[in-house]
């Protein structure tokens, strides 16, 4: 979602909502402090991994996800991964999820992984459903979670905290009064922190209370392909400070339902694009009527996450000038060997 523009600073609006935002924070904790007293019971033969933030909001847990389940296949691993399915209208859960899958019934995020990764994916709002199915259909070594760090039903190995370098933990409120789920201590308890965008020369935040493990990853944008047919790409070649000098100054649309569309649009202007901003809120559900009125002679661009909602009437109304970013994400090499040895004992490596 997107953040409103009090909860990175303290107003009188934060001040106001402070005493809902301790309530919030007390029954976080209270319900952390219940799951490690009173833990579920184990699910599954495989390792557990949940990826998730303590903010509300975007934070790349979606190309983390994509960068974490292709080292784990390249280590010849059996990867399986459970979402919420958040946004998705499916009259029955759990549900296995396809690239050919409806994302108005299942979630954008989950039909986006498996365009992607061409492994196992099921989506429900209770996820030790999504695990017992997805352990019906097959062994597995590994499960990963898409979000889900504050699902307390179901029991897990290995958490991992994403964190956007940009926004952090806003003005580190609990919700209403700011984005926080729950308490910044909540990172001493996790396993590894990821910081999305920070770079490399800059050290990693001081005022974070973590004993976790802490790694950065970037989103390199590689190609942009074309909407109505992915297969149509344009390379993206840059110049040394990082522009691309074929659309160097071109002025575009650029559309964006992700919990921070300004990520989105700044990398675009770094690329050199003058950009017309347009956003939505996280998981918007996108209608022709949402782009009829943008000129047509111009370049929209969008995420890939929008893209897999928008592919159905972009094909219907022949809109060629429609195209989605496509990124890499990148890690640090040591991050996949550290969470192979977190790994339950009774697997295979």
């Amino acid at each position: 979602m997107s953040w409103p523009h009090f909860w990175m600073h303290k107003t009188w609006k934060t001040q106001l909502l402070r005493p809902l935002s301790q309530l919030v924070c007390w029954e976080a904790a209270r319900r952390l402090t219940r799951f490690k007293n009173f833990p579920p019971p184990v699910q599954s033969t495989a390792t557990v991994i949940v990826v998730g933030n303590v903010v509300v909001g975007g934070s790349g847990k979606t190309p983390f996800i994509i960068w974490l389940t292709q080292q784990l296949q390249a280590k010849g691993l059996r990867v399986g991964i459970i979402s919420r399915g958040y946004g998705g209208k499916a009259k029955q859960w759990p549900q296995s999820v396809s690239a050919e899958s409806d994302p108005t019934l299942v979630g954008d995020e989950p039909v986006l992984l498996a365009k992607q990764l061409g492994c196992p994916i099921v989506v429900s709002p209770k996820r030790p459903e999504a695990i017992a199915l997805l352990n019906e259909m097959g062994t597995l070594d590994v499960i990963i979670s898409d979000d889900g760090l504050q699902h307390y039903a179901m029991a897990r190995d290995i958490e991992v905290v994403l964190i956007d370098a940009q926004r952090q933990f806003g003005n580190g409120f609990c919700l209403p009064a700011g984005p926080l789920r729950e308490s910044i201590n909540r990172l001493k308890t996790v396993d590894f922190c990821i910081w999305n965008g920070l770079e490399e020369e800059k050290p990693f935040p001081l005022n974070v209370p973590s004993t976790a493990a802490q790694y950065r990853m970037q989103l390199l944008p590689v190609r942009l392909r074309q909407v109505i047919n992915p297969e149509q790409v344009i390379e993206l070649k840059c110049n040394e400070i990082g522009q691309v000098t074929e659309f160097l100054g071109e002025s575009i649309n650029a559309m964006a339902g992700i919990g921070n569309p300004t990520r989105f649009f700044n990398s675009l202007k770094l690329l050199g694009f003058q950009v017309k901003e347009y956003a939505f809120s996280d998981h918007h559900a996108f209608q022709w009527s949402d782009f009829k009125h943008l000129d047509s002679q111009k370049r929209l661009l969008m995420t890939e996450k929008d893209a897999v909602k928008c592919m159905a009437f972009a094909k219907q109304h022949q809109q060629t000038h429609w195209w989605y970013l496509e990124v890499s994400p990148q890690c640090d090499d040591a991050l996949i060997t550290h969470i192979l040895k977190k790994r339950k004992p009774y697997h295979g490596s």
